[in-house]
């Protein structure tokens, strides 16, 4: 890829993605765009359901929606036992989970809402550029502490004492990080914790041997456009049958769209609610044109509408 190239997302019908979108939702006042609904929501991507919720009320004035902010596991333990009618996620239910829906008798609607990409993140002091899985693994399971002992082309360029900075168990990033980087095994002993993302985007500011990881929709400005008081790195998956290390490839939307991106999560809205309410209208608002602008708009990548992607030179 040529430096200078630019990757960018379109929709790729817009006239025909506004006339399918069946609810007028400035005009049309029933009982899916009024009352009040409180949804549970996946702190890792609570920055774009943020602005779903905020267009949405917007549009229906007559509607309140408020978000509680937990964990993966706790808002999906949540809507099993009642608390929501609906939440937002960042990744499939685990077969567990998906039992116990079961079990329980609980009929489950499930929506794919958007393309995420974990970003793998350094002070933007750190020169290092890119990391594969085997230096992320060695990194994240504690069994290499210093930026000079790195691999290749890292080796020396940067001399200081790593310091690790994991997201929290049951959130979604977390456990997807652990399953495709560390391959199930355990993160190390003294990786800090950090309670919320903002912890962690704080964390990586402030320390110039930090590293960490994070959803894209807490780096993004807006588009394609990325915080740039940290710095993500390009990353290689390791095949783990012939130990070959692929391609090195940009946190982008464009490469998170087209699947190139080895760290990509799905994030989905799950309901049990089947009634015409609050509750369905605001999912459907997530999933149609309106909804999945705004998903465009936050850096991650829409899946009820089709994109196009664009190159740039």
């Amino acid at each position: 890829m040529k430096a200078k190239t630019k990757i960018i997302l379109l929709f790729t019908a817009l006239l025909s993605a506004a006339v399918f979108n069946a609810c007028d939702y400035t005009v049309k006042k029933s009982a899916s765009t009024t009352g009040e609904l409180t949804v549970g929501v996946d702190e890792g991507i609570s920055p774009v359901v943020q602005e779903e919720a905020s267009e949405f009320m917007r549009l229906n004035n007559e509607s309140k929606i408020t978000l509680n902010v937990k964990t993966t596991k706790e808002v999906i333990a949540d809507l099993n036992n009642g608390t929501y009618k609906s939440v937002v996620v960042g990744r499939e239910l685990t077969k567990e989970e998906a039992d116990i829906f079961a079990n329980n008798k609980i009929e489950l609607k499930k929506t794919a809402f958007a393309l995420d990409g974990i970003g793998v993140i350094v002070n933007p002091k750190n020169p290092v550029a890119k990391l594969n899985f085997n230096e992320l693994r060695r990194i994240f399971m504690g069994e290499q502490k210093e930026w000079n002992s790195l691999d290749g082309d890292n080796k020396d360029v940067y001399s200081g004492k790593i310091k690790v900075f994991i997201a929290r168990k049951n959130a979604s990033i977390h456990d997807i990080f652990k399953q495709k980087v560390l391959a199930g095994a355990e993160f190390g002993a003294n990786d800090v914790i950090c309670s919320t993302s903002s912890q962690m985007m704080r964390e990586i500011k402030q320390d110039e041997n930090a590293i960490g990881f994070i959803s894209m929709a807490w780096i993004t400005v807006s588009n394609d456009t990325l915080d740039e008081s940290v710095k993500p790195l390009k990353i290689a998956a390791v095949d783990p049958n012939t130990g070959a290390i692929g391609n090195y490839v940009g946190l982008h939307q464009g490469y998170i769209a087209n699947k190139t991106y080895p760290l990509i999560t799905e994030a989905f809205i799950l309901t049990t609610d089947f009634s015409m309410n609050l509750s369905v209208g605001f999912s459907s608002f997530m999933a149609s044109y309106d909804g999945q602008r705004i998903v465009l708009k936050s850096g991650l990548v829409p899946v009820t509408q089709p994109v196009k992607i664009i190159q740039l030179n």
